[in-house]
């Protein structure tokens, strides 16, 4: 079995919280969870960046969002980038559709070459089959092979529902 790393947990689901029928992504969004990493594990991370953003599509063009009403589709990017001079092997990313947000099932793309995977039960099972009319409160994005100084993003689009 392939050794899969978790990059990073974006600790989107407890993070996103309401005012009115509002949703304020300006001070939560970007926080990170981080984890104690052994030597190993961070010496095939280094030089390996996790960016994410939150847009709204306006006229087919992603717009930054600083607050969303209740019932606006969210586009969730995520931007991978490897600076190191080497290939980096076996990159996991674990996306958590926010708390009071639907996942698009259909929606979760990737550019490169990339696994998709979908989690119902908090990301404790993925499975790489979406069907209409589940629930999923996970995606998983898992990259083989990563090449020096390459990008590779990742999203999906969201409902916030309140």
């Amino acid at each position: 079995m392939v050794k899969k790393i978790v990059l990073i947990m974006l600790s989107m689901v407890s993070l996103l919280y309401s005012m009115g029928n509002n949703i304020n992504y300006d001070d939560r969004f970007n926080q990170e969870e981080y984890r104690e990493i052994d030597k190993e594990l961070n010496d095939r991370l280094n030089n390996v960046t996790l960016t994410s953003k939150v847009y709204i599509e306006i006229n087919g063009k992603n717009i930054p969002v600083k607050r969303v009403k209740v019932g606006t589709a969210v586009v969730y990017i995520d931007i991978l980038v490897n600076s190191n001079s080497e290939a980096r092997r076996d990159i996991v990313v674990k996306n958590p559709i926010p708390q009071g947000s639907k996942y698009l099932v259909g929606s979760a793309i990737c550019n490169g070459d990339c696994i998709i995977s979908y989690s119902k039960d908090g990301g404790a099972t993925f499975t790489e089959r979406e069907k209409q009319g589940e629930i999923y409160n996970y995606i998983e994005f898992y990259f083989r092979n990563i090449p020096a100084y390459k990008e590779f993003r990742m999203g999906f689009r969201a409902v916030v529902e309140g």
